[in-house]
């Protein structure tokens, strides 16, 4: 009995590491680990696997304020037409100040004019210091409503703003606040993050 015990032990820990698969991308530097059932649509973003050097990626910073990355939809809970939620997104933009008390004004002063657009938009989590492979990062939680398959939906979003180099990662996990809460697929994708 004890030496089968170790052994289901160790499957268990297999089962658990196969049911995840790893994003990397290249270019900026960033793995994070995904669950096995969600799905990539990049159709728009870098690819993965491009290898660029330093000044073609400072002129990519360059030539767009936020420069798409990929986007990951649920496979079990798409449907056609309209949002897909949950998804979780990654963007980058430039970062050349480099202080992270501007940093944060900037991040508050975002999330503020989402309320022009999302009158009924408000903080769950308000902007707050965290930890993220090892970088002083910020994060928050709000929720707003917004159309999800032509229905106005509320919807909570988990934003992540990691600065690095002369970049910063912006990831947004979203979901629905009536539908099954993601908070701790997104939480273990987060503590997977390893940058640079």
């Amino acid at each position: 009995m004890k030496k089968i015990f170790p052994v289901f032990i160790l499957l268990c820990a297999s089962t658990t590491l196969l049911a995840q698969k790893i994003y990397h991308n290249k270019a900026f530097g960033i793995t994070i680990q995904i669950p096995q059932t969600w799905w990539e649509d990049n159709r728009n973003g870098i690819p993965a696997d491009s290898e660029i050097t330093d000044s073609e990626r400072t002129k990519i910073l360059a030539d767009s304020r936020s420069v798409f990355l990929t986007l990951f939809y649920d496979r079990e809970t798409i449907k056609e037409g309209g949002n897909y939620i949950p998804k979780m997104q990654f963007n980058v933009a430039g970062n050349y100040d480099k202080s992270f008390d501007v940093l944060k004004k900037a991040t508050i002063a975002n999330a503020e004019k989402l309320k022009k657009f999302q009158p009924d938009f408000q903080y769950l989590q308000e902007p707050k210091e965290i930890t993220i492979s090892g970088i002083k990062s910020l994060y928050y939680i709000a929720e707003y409503s917004m159309m999800v398959n032509g229905k106005s939906a509320m919807i909570r979003t988990h934003t992540y703003i990691i600065p690095y180099k002369n970049y910063i990662f912006h990831l947004n996990f979203t979901d629905e606040r009536t539908g099954k809460d993601r908070s701790k697929e997104f939480e273990e994708a987060i503590k997977s993050i390893k940058i640079g």
